[in-house]
């Protein structure tokens, strides 16, 4: 079963935070995590081994960019076999396969969607022409993307913010990249403020069509609060085989 974890950390340094990622991968039970807002230059090996609860794993990492930022994506060795990959600002794509049942390539993108308008519009032009000229078709692109596709996605926040630009590029990259924004369950927001007055949607997992049409049953699970503000987000196909069933 495809299962896979994005989540901001905003640090991985605590060790109450890496708990609470290895808890939600035990139980769970996913392949591949994407963690964003690091913080750190290089995570070591014993780090990655205590995160994921075993040494069965290998992962890559995109430093932090003036003191802030950073990535890691991390995959179980027996569900993925990572062909290559390629490091942007604040992305990393990441091209497998999938070794589960029949293999299958896949494409899998880690983002940490930050900064200014410009620079924004630059991450989108940057992924929007790789994913268009593409060979493999399945692609996911998780992360934390700091935008809203609508007002009604950012509540308690004054009024008289105009957030009609960055909605515009982040609407328009969606599109021009042919990705759709699957179901959110559990909770309506991804972001909270300690006493939840304020909160937004900026989290999301995005995929190609044709990842719904190898995995129909995918939604976007958002698992609790984090020690801070944020939701893991827990993308999992709903529509699971159970065999053959038996007549009565």
């Amino acid at each position: 079963m495809m299962k896979l974890i994005s989540m901001n950390i905003k640090g991985l340094g605590g060790r109450i935070k890496r708990k609470y990622i290895s808890d939600l991968i035990r139980k769970e039970q996913v392949g591949f995590i994407c963690l964003q807002e690091t913080k750190c230059e290089h995570i070591s090996k014993e780090k990655c081994y205590q995160i994921w609860g075993s040494n069965e794993i290998d992962w890559i990492e995109n430093g932090v960019v003036n003191n802030g930022g950073g990535l890691v994506t991390i995959w179980k060795k027996n569900c993925f076999e990572i062909k290559r990959y390629k490091h942007g600002n604040n992305f990393s794509i990441i091209e497998a396969v999938w070794k589960i049942g029949t293999p299958i390539e896949i494409t899998i993108v880690n983002i940490y969607y930050v900064g200014s308008l410009r620079e924004k519009r630059i991450i989108c032009d940057d992924l929007s022409e790789v994913r268009k000229s593409h060979p493999i078709k399945l692609w996911c692109v998780a992360g934390d993307f700091n935008s809203i596709k609508f007002v009604g996605e950012r509540r308690g926040q004054s009024s008289n913010v105009n957030y009609s630009s960055e909605i515009r590029t982040f609407n328009n990259f969606i599109e021009d990249s042919s990705l759709l924004d699957i179901s959110l369950v559990v909770r309506k927001f991804t972001w909270y403020k300690p006493n939840e007055t304020i909160k937004s949607i900026i989290d999301r997992i995005l995929v190609s069509l044709e990842w719904l049409e190898k995995w129909p049953g995918s939604k976007r699970f958002a698992e609790g609060i984090l020690v801070l503000d944020r939701c893991a987000l827990i993308l999992k196909d709903t529509n699971i085989d159970w065999g053959p069933k038996s007549f009565r």
